[in-house]
């Protein structure tokens, strides 16, 4: 029985994705967690403002939890807090952005179906918005991009998505086909966006290299204004729902 009883505890990092009150003083978390995927839980007196698990339990929090599993759902019985990312509460143009991306992943992702190239590009982003000198739009950008991948929705950029050749003289993308057209098959979706050269290079450049390395990248504000654009109808197109972030 006691040995029974410890395989109910988990420990694991997690984020929190969402935290509303449940009664007076209780929270309810949506937690995303590395060894479980999307969690709800409980923390029982986190609301009290000298609860240890209060801290735990703000949106952004990111620790170690120890989760217990009862009947219904998980219980937050204690917590190593990591990082609060409280910088990115005092900026209202940080808190817009790390709140789009906490709701794109709480919305995308699956109850208990684990994500860690997810998790991790969800850390990241929201160290760069706490910690870096970075364009918080391009980071942003780079989020969505590898989000994209992460969910099997990658955009197809190094080959004309119809017949695969290498047309390098013609720049539109197919949001409905899902990556670039050459200028053969462009009959295929007379509707292709037309896009500067290197905003395509930019996305091959995103998709195909680390997170750590693309963040560092400067990108002309022309350019950025142009991802954003296209990044946007991909998003339209391909995750379902995506109407309600039309303010970001």
């Amino acid at each position: 029985m006691k040995g029974q009883l410890l395989d109910m505890h988990i420990e694991t990092e997690a984020i929190v994705l969402k935290s509303v009150k449940y009664s007076e003083s209780d929270s309810i978390l949506t937690l995303f967690t590395r060894k479980l995927g999307k969690v709800t839980a409980v923390a029982k007196g986190a609301r009290r403002s000298k609860s240890m698990l209060m801290p735990c339990s703000q949106v952004f929090a990111y620790g170690t939890y120890m989760l217990y599993k009862s009947s219904s759902m998980y219980r937050v019985n204690q917590c190593d807090l990591k990082e609060n990312f409280f910088g990115i509460s005092r900026d209202m143009n940080l808190l817009s952005h790390a709140a789009y991306i906490a709701k794109l992943t709480r919305n995308s992702i699956v109850e208990n179906q684990t994500n860690n190239r997810l998790f991790g590009l969800l850390l990241k982003t929201l160290y760069c918005y706490g910690y870096r000198d970075y364009d918080v739009e391009y980071i942003t950008r780079i989020f969505e991009l590898k989000y994209l991948e992460y969910l099997g929705y990658r955009p197809q950029m190094n080959a004309c998505v119809n017949c695969q050749s290498h047309d390098e003289k013609t720049y539109r993308i197919s949001i409905r086909l899902g990556g670039v057209l050459c200028s053969d098959c462009l009959p295929f979706d007379p509707r292709a966006e037309r896009v500067d050269r290197t905003t395509v290079e930019l996305m091959k450049y995103i998709i195909e290299d680390s997170f750590e390395r693309c963040v560092k990248a400067r990108v002309s504000p022309i350019i950025l204004k142009e991802l954003k654009r296209v990044l946007k109808l991909y998003m339209y197109e391909n995750i379902e729902g995506y109407e309600e972030y039309r303010q970001y």
